[in-house]
């Protein structure tokens, strides 16, 4: 086998990696990034900030959203560190990032930034979850007698709201 042959053999193996590489890539799904603006709910510190931070879970309300949309979130101590007088009621800038998951075939959104700090959690942990609903009153006779509460994802909340996707 002559040195050209090879070259040519090792020209077309490389040209089939990048092109199999370029098709798998092509299949994922891209990350998006949306900005919007959550109010502060309860806040929890667990630990002293002044022994390295706190971990510091959260209640998120997104105030852009339609109905009630929430997310709660056990932050790292990190964040504790960086932004340690967090205080409920404060309005705040917040980074989503929406990651499709091939395991669930769905998309699953991550706050990766809370008011100019980065935010670390585990996923995995019960701790961190979201929750929507669209509460209506149920009326009897022109009496408020109960509450219905609607907990899907509605066109306006994905709407408005594009993290939300599932």
């Amino acid at each position: 086998m002559s040195v050209v042959s090879l070259a040519r053999g090792g020209l077309a193996w490389g040209l089939g990696v990048a092109a199999f590489v370029g098709v798998v890539s092509g299949c994922s799904k891209p990350q998006r990034h949306y900005t919007t603006t959550v109010e502060v709910g309860e806040v929890q510190h667990y630990g002293q900030a002044a022994k390295g931070g706190s971990i510091t879970d959260l209640e998120l309300k997104f105030v852009d959203c339609p109905g009630d949309a929430r997310k709660y979130v056990r932050a790292d101590k990190g964040f504790g560190q960086c932004n340690p007088n967090i205080k409920e009621g404060e309005h705040l800038e917040a980074e989503v990032v929406a990651k499709y998951n091939s395991e669930s075939n769905s998309y699953r959104s991550e706050l990766v930034r809370l008011g100019g700090c980065p935010m670390r959690f585990d996923p995995t942990d019960e701790a961190n979850y979201e929750i929507v609903q669209t509460c209506t009153d149920l009326e009897a006779s022109g009496v408020v007698v109960g509450v219905r509460c609607d907990r899907s994802r509605s066109k306006e909340l994905v709407a408005k709201c594009p993290w939300f996707r599932r």
